[in-house]
């Protein structure tokens, strides 16, 4: 339970954890095809929510979008596709920065129209982090 835990922290967390890949957290990605040759990885922060569990406790729950994009042809998908998966997969049950992935998905798996229109692989995993922390009154 980390009471300073926040979506931006975790983003900076979980990149770091793919350094292999030279993830890098952001805010608002952008990148030109140009600029996607070789495999991009960006961690980014998409909402932050709270319920109450007790009168002393919440529980938070962060989500994080991991975007993988590439220029590729239709041969190289399956083993993309496997890249991605297997990557995503090892979040489940891991903790960091105090709270701990719950539930992982895949929305895109990825863009058969990035695919054909651009020769881009463009995927997105999203993590589902939770942690309870104390409540703290006004």
């Amino acid at each position: 339970m980390i009471d300073n835990m926040d979506c931006l922290v975790l983003s900076e967390a979980v990149a770091a954890s793919l350094d292999d890949w030279h993830a890098k957290p952001a805010l608002a990605p952008e990148f030109t095809l140009r600029e996607i040759e070789e495999l991009k990885v960006v961690v980014v922060p998409v909402e932050l929510t709270y319920k109450n569990i007790t009168r002393a406790l919440k529980e938070r729950t962060v989500k994080l979008q991991i975007g993988f994009m590439k220029r590729a042809k239709d041969e190289e998908l399956d083993e993309l596709l496997a890249t991605v998966e297997k990557l995503g997969m090892g979040f489940l049950n891991k903790e960091f920065c105090g709270a701990k992935c719950v539930a992982v998905g895949f929305n895109p798996i990825y863009s058969a129209d990035d695919l054909r229109e651009r020769h881009q692989f463009t995927s997105v995993i999203e993590l589902v982090f939770r942690d309870t922390c104390r409540r703290q009154e006004p």
